[in-house]
């Protein structure tokens, strides 16, 4: 044995294992402030006014809501591509959870299952006439009305049955049956 040469590790049975590297005692942060970063690690941006204080993920304010009482007045009419304005639309789940819409126009719009020529809202529905039914609605009042237009297998308004010709006031959240097809109605002014 030799002095002041290092001592070979003992290897073998019975031998100390190797000895990890030292820990560094954890540090005393002060409440707010930032803890001390590791390595290679990238501080996050401060937040103005705390120094050492890291900021929270950015927040985004949700629209304000408004309650419908708080609007003045109606909401202003929106122009179709042919000068018609939008009254309301006509909904419906029944082949898409998500829900189909077609606008209703002020004047004129024929419901029908035929996607010829005076159709405006095409129905993908085999019990609906070729020219079931039309709405008739006033932009400058806001009414819409249904009119059965002589179909095969009726036009329901609510449950009920208008007669060929028969032209009633649709109202928000009727329901609308055209052949084996239901509606909502959804009105911008009611």
């Amino acid at each position: 044995m030799s002095f002041g040469a290092p001592a070979a590790p003992a290897v073998g049975f019975g031998a100390a294992p190797p000895m990890a590297p030292p820990v560094a005692a954890p540090q005393a942060v002060a409440f707010g402030a930032a803890p001390p970063l590791s390595a290679g690690a990238i501080a996050p941006p401060p937040v103005v006014g705390r120094p050492g204080a890291v900021a929270p993920p950015p927040m985004f304010a949700p629209p304000p809501l408004v309650s419908p009482g708080t609007l003045s007045g109606p909401p202003a009419p929106v122009a179709a591509p042919s000068g018609r304005v939008l009254v309301g639309f006509l909904v419906t789940f029944q082949n898409d959870p998500s829900g189909s819409f077609w606008p209703i126009y002020s004047g004129r719009t024929q419901l029908g299952r035929s996607s010829g020529e005076g159709v405006d809202i095409a129905l993908p529905d085999a019990s609906a006439s070729s020219r079931h039914a039309s709405v008739h609605a006033d932009s400058a009042t806001g009414q819409a009305f249904i009119e059965d237009d002589g179909s095969r297998n009726g036009t329901f308004l609510n449950e009920q049955k208008l007669a060929p010709a028969d032209r009633r006031q649709l109202r928000d959240n009727d329901r609308l049956r055209l052949g084996s097809t239901t509606f909502v109605v959804k009105l911008l002014v009611s």
